[in-house]
């Protein structure tokens, strides 16, 4: 079953619902409101060569506090 991200439009609470085939009732579990909206969820992963050196893969970074979705300016590549 996938996991989706949502954020309630009530509350703002933002959640992670594993979503099977019957489609389960979508609700907030902060404040059970129904008004909820969908978020684009991106991912991250790493691939190491065999040198050892490692890569992102996907959004995401490897460099610790960096926001950045891309190594393009840093020496990880």
């Amino acid at each position: 079953m996938p996991i989706f991200e949502f954020r309630c439009k009530g509350c703002g609470e933002e959640f992670e619902l594993l979503i099977g085939p019957s489609g389960e009732e979508r609700r907030c579990p902060s404040c059970g409101s129904e008004d909820i909206e969908k978020l684009i969820s991106t991912f991250s992963a790493t691939s190491s060569s065999e040198s050892g050196e490692t890569r992102s893969i996907g959004g995401g970074s490897l460099c610790s506090g960096c926001q950045a979705t891309s190594c393009a300016s840093c020496s990880i590549r």
